[in-house]
């Protein structure tokens, strides 16, 4: 039976979505995100699908907004591929002329590497979507199209939620929101438990480098903060020294690598000199505060490691890559003064992994791509003991100094708690896919990520799985205790702020490309930087709510 309430082109698609976009538990089962059941969902594909349903939407859509042009239209992929495209040739029809382009949900890792489809104009944009909850997609859209030097002046739903997450979301980005219905139509109501964030975020500044090379959404160099100063790599070949406070280059060092990679070897500092490696076999050490050369040593073929700083040895640590038959890789000490080498230990495989100190054995501990954790002394390169994994550790390990704990998450997918002075096994944590972080150990817990869209929460006494959280998206991005919070990245570019004992998520942000690397923050905690794969570095202003 037709809502008399509505309008007749409204009563008609209200029907038919009630008949073909409402699914409910009774009919079929329903699994929530966080795996419980769910008593009913709102697909709107099928609606979207069918010919006569779309060219009402449109219709409705142009009745509403024709007087409002000129502007373009723009949305995220799946339902705004035919939405768009619908809207397009309606307009066509009515003789309008516009513009409109899609918005991927991941960058392309090929071709072009684009996020977005089609060309934006300078006309006002609008933003659709099918549904509106509590903002989420629509705030990557807004990001992404920020990215391109736009903004987002209204939003077009089919269906607004109203939920208290969406309405804050609204609120916080004071963008207009208009719907063709909302829940009330459906004869569905949801009771929102979710605890509404307690801080929101907002971006102050963003440093970008041409010549990011999207193929690889994995970590690359960590941004280093010293003071008010970042020091950074990139793709391109360039180290930067940032400004903290504005975001402004104050010098470059050009490496000249022709190599995809560039640099991905975070920098390390000390006594005012920058020390890093790049994928042109190089190791260098700049004075911090020029960019000027002190030494450059040129031992290998390839570096991806990040250098670990021992001043006790005035050593620094580092993996490299070679291409010798026998000796694909090596782990080495180099001395900080003079970039002499010291010592080098042979592995047979590419070496990007990187070392921890454990100053009770006075031992350097890498992950290795000959797949084991090995400590060795840090004055001769002596073999202390190695812990044989099933395949590579591409990160640095983590020392627990209170249990003498040494945690190292590898590709085969595990999470190992190893004897820091033995190298005993103690728990092998075993995970869906490939690990590429640097765990945390903080409350007694252990936080690690990993490729299967989870991190991990371990008990550090106990060893026992607490709890995997969904993160909806690969957690490469090492966590890091922020003012009280552990704070990640995920590979759809959300930044999570997460409670250490309730393990509630408390806050979250959102940048328009992968967060790889480790966030970091100023000493109050109330800005935090986040780098994406696609060299850049974020200021976002943490305020609480």
């Amino acid at each position: 039976m037709l809502n008399v309430s509505l309008p007749y082109h409204h009563q008609v698609l209200a029907e038919y979505i009630k008949t073909h976009g409402i699914i409910r538990s009774k009919d079929q089962p329903i699994i929530a995100p966080n795996g419980l059941a769910q008593k009913w969902l709102i697909d709107l594909r099928p609606v979207l699908l069918n010919a006569d349903m779309l060219d009402a939407i449109t219709d409705l859509f142009w009745n509403q907004y024709t007087e409002h042009l000129p502007f373009q239209i723009a949305g995220m992929e799946v339902a705004a591929v035919p939405l768009v495209t619908a809207m397009l040739m309606k307009a066509k029809q009515r003789g309008i002329d516009t513009n409109g382009f899609i918005i991927r949900k991941e960058r392309k890792t090929s071709g072009l590497g684009k996020s977005i489809e089609g060309k934006i104009t300078d006309d006002p944009i609008i933003l659709i979507d099918d549904i509106f909850n509590s903002g989420a997609s629509l705030e990557k859209s807004c990001a992404i199209i920020e990215q391109a030097g736009h903004k987002v002046n209204a939003i077009f739903v089919i269906i607004n939620y109203k939920s208290p997450k969406g309405m804050a979301w609204q609120n916080h980005r004071q963008i207009a929101v208009n719907e063709l219905f909302d829940l009330s139509p459906f004869d569905v109501s949801f009771d929102d438990t979710s605890k509404p964030y307690d801080h929101q975020y907002t971006i102050t500044w963003r440093f970008y480098q041409k010549g990011a090379f999207p193929f690889h959404v994995v970590p690359k160099s960590t941004p280093l903060m010293v003071e008010d100063k970042f020091y950074m790599g990139t793709d391109c070949g360039k180290m930067f020294c940032i400004h903290a406070k504005d975001g402004q280059a104050i010098w470059e060092y050009d490496v000249k690598t022709n190599h995809s990679k560039g640099i991905w070897s975070s920098p390390s500092y000390y006594k005012d000199r920058i020390y890093f490696g790049a994928y042109n076999g190089i190791l260098y050490c700049l004075d911090a505060q020029t960019g000027a050369e002190v030494w450059k040593n040129p031992c290998c073929e390839f570096i991806g490691s990040s250098p670990l700083i021992v001043p006790d040895h005035n050593m620094l640590y580092i993996g490299l890559e070679h291409q010798r038959p026998r000796m694909m890789g090596s782990n080495a000490a180099f001395d900080l003064d003079t970039g002499a080498r010291k010592w080098e230990v042979p592995q047979k495989k590419y070496q990007h992994g990187s070392a921890v100190y454990y100053k009770d054995i006075d031992a350097v501990i890498f992950g290795n791509a000959d797949h084991d954790v090995s400590a060795y002394k840090a004055k001769t390169g002596e073999t202390i003991w190695k812990h044989e994994t099933q395949r590579s550790i591409k990160y640095a390990p983590t020392i627990d100094q209170e249990r003498g704990q040494v945690i190292a998450t590898s590709f085969d997918g595990h999470i190992y708690v190893l004897d820091a002075k033995t190298g005993e096994r103690k728990a092998a944590i075993a995970t869906n896919d490939i690990c590429y972080t640097t765990a945390l150990v903080t409350h007694d817990k252990i936080f690690a990520g990993s490729g299967d869209r989870h991190l991990y929460v371990i008990d550090a006494n106990t060893l026992e799985l607490i709890k995997a959280i969904d993160c909806r998206a690969r957690v490469y991005s090492s966590p890091r205790l922020i003012d009280g919070r552990v704070i990640f990245g995920t590979s759809g570019g959300q930044i999570i702020e997460l409670h250490p004992v309730t393990l509630e998520i408390k806050a979250a942000a959102q940048l328009p490309d992968a967060v790889t690397n480790a966030v970091s923050a100023n000493v109050t905690g109330n800005i935090l930087y986040a780098s994406t794969h696609m060299n850049e570095l974020y200021a976002i202003k943490r305020e609480r709510v």
